[in-house]
């Protein structure tokens, strides 16, 4: 990218922030919470509740290579139609539901079904506006989600508490209509970005599986999922964590927030950094801090402070994980082939948007009153990230000190 942004770039750039905050991780631990006091009243274990939520995560790697063959068919204002219409759909049906199995339909599967598509299209597109700058620029185009993150928790704790989980889900969806269609309407493609005419599109022009044969592109994948199997953790979990230590639903929607808040600092502090330093490089520091910081800070709270003291470091050192995952993807597969390996990295990513699951399972068979699982399995799953991760570096430049 020349060092001023080019007119189409800076429009995407926009659009693209309004399209990350129509489809933030809805704060599902605002909502896991409610219905575990206020709906099902503890009769349905933690596991259960947390497959609201990464049903609807997984989706994001589900559709990646779905999602970029509908585009080029298409093209992506049509699916971000499509996606607009499935994520409201999916909240306001969610309104009616009565039974866990009710939220997985729609809050899950049609809801993450909308907001996967939204998604693959802001990654796939984004970052090939940009060149000498792109990991700013991605760090500030994912940071719409976290500014959706910090607003959200404080809107839907009230309208719960004051008007019910039913209306809580249909406001959202109205929410969701609006600014997602506000991004449709606004949407202006690069045109090279498009592979083909759409009359001469073939499987082999849209997916470039050889990708899957560059060991770096496979150490990179091992890598994005232990960082995502611990990722969304602490967001789920935080806001029953506070109640269960005796603080207040509104004291577990301020930790989101906060959680929120700082990971939009994070997000673009990573990308900024990454640019100067490297990508690989930040990402391994990034991560390995963010994983004892689960070990040594969340592991040992016990208060309100020790928990905010927690979620505000944990939240942007994690900011690292969405900002770097385009450009070192584009830094291993190149711009020709980043479409296809960032649909299929984010694919081979659908099994670790489970981990909030698997981590309440490991609650319920140890422990169900402690969140000592949690804190050592996200701190764990981040170092471990952070030594992969290590290891892709000195695959991508031997020297230690090596801009990567």
């Amino acid at each position: 990218m020349s060092r001023k942004i080019p007119t189409d770039g800076l429009s995407y750039w926009a659009v693209s922030s309004l399209k990350q905050l129509a489809c933030p991780p809805c704060p599902v631990g605002v909502m896991q919470d409610y219905y575990d006091r206020q709906v099902f009243k503890g009769a349905v274990d933690s596991t259960q509740l947390s497959f609201v939520g990464t049903i609807g995560f997984t989706f994001c790697g589900l559709m990646g290579p779905i999602g970029q063959i509908i585009t080029s068919y298409v093209g992506p204002r049509w699916v971000m139609l499509v996606g607009t219409i499935l994520m409201t759909a999916g909240l306001i049906l969610a309104s009616f539901s009565k039974a866990v199995w009710h939220l997985y339909i729609t809050q899950s599967v049609i809801h993450g079904m909308g907001a996967a598509l939204m998604y693959i299209v802001s990654m796939s597109i984004s970052p090939q506006w940009f060149r000498k700058r792109r990991g700013f620029a991605m760090g500030v185009m994912v940071s719409g989600s976290g500014v959706g993150g910090l607003i959200l928790p404080f809107i839907m704790n009230a309208l719960n508490e004051s008007l019910g989980g039913a209306w809580c889900y249909r406001i959202l969806g109205i929410i969701t209509f609006v600014i997602s269609s506000l991004a449709t309407v606004l949407l202006r493609e690069k045109p090279k970005t498009q592979i083909c005419p759409k009359s001469t599109v073939q499987m082999r022009n849209i997916v470039d599986f050889s990708v899957c044969k560059d060991f770096k592109f496979i150490i990179w994948c091992i890598a994005g999922n232990l960082s995502m199997m611990a990722y969304f953790i602490p967001a789920f979990y935080l806001p029953s964590h506070a109640t269960k230590l005796g603080l207040s639903p509104s004291q577990g929607s301020v930790l989101v927030a906060m959680f929120s808040a700082v990971n939009v600092i994070g997000r673009v502090l990573s990308g900024y950094l990454g640019d100067h330093l490297g990508a690989v490089n930040v990402d391994i520091i990034f991560l390995a801090l963010c994983g004892m910081s689960s070990l040594f800070i969340w592991t040992f709270a016990a208060s309100y402070e020790a928990l905010m003291m927690f979620i505000l470091t944990y939240g942007l050192l994690s900011g690292a994980v969405f900002s770097l995952l385009a450009p070192i993807t584009a830094t291993i597969t190149g711009l020709e082939r980043y479409p296809s390996g960032i649909s299929l990295y984010l694919f081979f990513l659908t099994a670790a948007r489970l981990g909030p699951s698997l981590a309440g399972a490991i609650q319920t068979a140890t422990n169900k009153h402690s969140y000592f699982a949690q804190q050592i399995f996200t701190g764990l799953a981040f170092v471990l990230s952070a030594i992969v991760t290590v290891y892709l570096k000195f695959n991508l430049k031997r020297r230690p000190l090596a801009k990567v």
